[in-house]
């Protein structure tokens, strides 16, 4: 038994064009009567209608693989499913005598399919979604020899049908199969192969290998080796009426496949760029040598070949985005819970924070942390570097502070333990800028410690002046015996103290000027009577109105808080 082909499709109604086009490739291959072709196309056709309608009903996807092998004076055709297995016992027996509207009804595609083929066997399967089949079985009937050379109507119908092939939703490989069948079959050809550039190897793989070669299960050579490598590094349409003849044939396929190489004809395929990405090569006309015909006819198709390929690698490239959109989606969701799910409600204080990543991930963070003792914890850091290196420093920078708060460590000992945890753990060379500060919100005095940070601004209700809060300290995780200052404040009513990253302050506008301390600094002298949630967010309006056409090149983070001086 001889292997002549496959065909796996989506079980669908549209898709049936396809299946004809399957079954008329099989059909040229063996050289098929028209009156033998008729039939085995109609009884096929009718069969995987059959099994669109009734193994797949309503809604339910599935999908249709048919096989076609010669057996010695025969052609066998094989359809699978994996749907509802049809009983033939339930279907009404045909009767010629009833009305056309009974027959349609009583198992008339049922006795098409009997009629027109020489066997058929149905193998169902007991438990769903296990395959089952329908194997039809057609005695070969050979058109007569001496055919006429293909003609204008049979390129354009040739050309028309690869066109409808490639819009089509089916699969690479499965698209690339029936391309190269339609051009075997319409060129006159007795085998094929469709070979993909390999950049990175500098070789020719054969993605399509259309019939068995023997022990050849993929074929490999460099470009501008052979034949097919000469196509690849040269462009040109190559034909070689007298493979054994040319130097650049390498016999050895010959010898490991057991093929005999007459003829050659291959073409290069090109993507719209103009870069050869892949090669078709067709071996032996059946009728004698290739012509200039068939060299314009497989480089036309060969260039469709090559729009499939392309729009296949572009849909390809779409899905990867996709993918790795949804999981930096997936990325920032983690991420984002990595932060305070609500902001602190403290009698006498008024609270607001926001975290705005440039990306779908962030190396900034805040944290508020309910110490044992009543006080507050509060944490902004900036972790160096974007995207998704800086959000898993991130993680292990929050983990590694709260630590240190959760063992009732003092701000500056939570730095110096997470710098050491750093260090020891991680070989990134990435670091982080923290600040750290625990809040006694009846007494208002703040603990707190800085490691490399942005100083945070204290407002002084009292003179209305605005304070830079520092402490020594160096960044996170860069050298391992640093020291870290610890230090106190106390806010009086009215008195507001704003946390921030770089990503605020350092926004560029388009005469590349930063937004600055400085104008951060008067914006909040400007709007005192803001709430704390109301400050900050003004704040973030007021840099991407600064920046205006220019793009946000940071993180951004703020944390505001302020001394109401009331009980509510």
């Amino acid at each position: 038994m001889t292997f002549l082909g496959e065909l796996r499709v989506q079980a669908r109604q549209e898709n049936l064009r396809l299946v004809s086009h399957f079954v008329q490739g099989i059909g040229q291959r063996l050289s098929l009567s028209d009156r033998a072709l008729f039939d085995l196309e109609l009884a096929i056709e009718e069969a995987a209608t059959n099994i669109i309608r009734h193994a797949y009903p309503g809604e339910r996807k599935g999908y249709l693989l048919v096989s076609a092998s010669e057996a010695g004076d025969f052609v066998q055709v094989t359809l699978t499913d994996w749907g509802v297995p049809l009983d033939p016992s339930k279907v009404k027996p045909f009767d010629i005598h009833a009305p056309v509207e009974a027959r349609i009804k009583g198992g008339m595609g049922l006795h098409f399919i009997h009629a027109l083929m020489d066997s058929v066997e149905r193998t169902t399967s007991a438990e769903p979604g296990q395959p089952n089949t329908l194997t039809l079985v057609k005695l070969i009937e050979r058109a007569g020899a001496g055919g006429a050379a293909m003609s204008p109507v049979q390129e354009l119908n040739a050309m028309r049908s690869v066109s409808e092939v490639i819009t089509s939703n089916i699969k690479l490989d499965d698209l690339l199969n029936l391309i190269l069948g339609k051009l075997v079959t319409t060129i006159g050809a007795e085998r094929g192969t469709l070979y993909l550039v390999d950049e990175e190897r500098g070789e020719l793989w054969s993605r399509v290998l259309l019939q068995d070669a023997g022990p050849l299960s993929e074929i490999r050579l460099r470009i501008g080796e052979g034949i097919a490598g000469h196509v690849a590094a040269t462009g040109a349409v190559l034909n070689i009426p007298d493979a054994y003849a040319d130097p650049r044939f390498n016999s050895q396929f010959d010898k490991v496949s057991g093929f005999h190489t007459r003829t050659i004809l291959t073409a290069p395929m090109f993507n719209p760029q103009q870069k050869v990405i892949g090669v078709v090569q067709l071996l032996n006309k059946r009728d004698g040598a290739f012509t200039f015909r068939d060299e314009r006819l497989l480089a036309a198709m060969a260039a469709q070949a090559a729009i499939s390929i392309e729009n296949a690698r572009l849909y390809q490239q779409e899905i990867q985005q996709q993918l790795i959109s949804r999981e930096l989606e997936t990325a920032h969701s983690i991420q984002a819970s990595f932060l305070p799910d609500r902001i602190p409600a403290l009698a006498g204080w008024d609270i607001g924070a926001l975290w705005r990543p440039i990306r779908s991930v962030a190396g900034d963070f805040y944290d508020f942390y309910a110490l044992a003792d009543g006080r507050l914890g509060l944490v902004i850091a900036d972790v160096s570097g974007k995207g998704i290196p800086a959000a898993l420093f991130m993680a292990l920078s929050v983990t590694v502070l709260r630590y240190g708060m959760s063992i009732n460590l003092s701000p500056d000992e939570v730095l110096r333990h997470a710098n050491e945890m750093i260090i020891s753990e991680q070989r990134s060379r990435m670091f982080a800028t923290a600040f750290v500060g625990y809040l006694a919100p009846a007494s208002s005095e703040m603990l707190f410690a800085c490691g490399g940070h942005n100083p945070p601004l204290w407002y002084r209700a009292a003179t209305g002046a605005v304070e830079y809060v520092t402490a020594q300290g160096v960044a996170v995780g860069i050298f391992k015996e640093a020291e870290f200052a610890l230090d106190r404040l106390r806010l009086e009513p009215g008195d507001i103290f704003v946390l921030y990253t770089d990503g605020i302050t350092e926004v560029l506008n388009s005469a590349e000027e930063e937004f600055s301390e400085d104008r951060l600094e008067a914006l909040i002298r400007q709007h005192t009577a803001l709430p704390a949630q109301d400050l900050a967010d003004l704040i973030l309006e007021t840099i991407s109105d600064f920046s205006a056409e220019q793009e946000l090149a940071d993180d951004a983070t703020l944390v505001v808080i302020k001394r109401t001086g009331s009980d509510r």
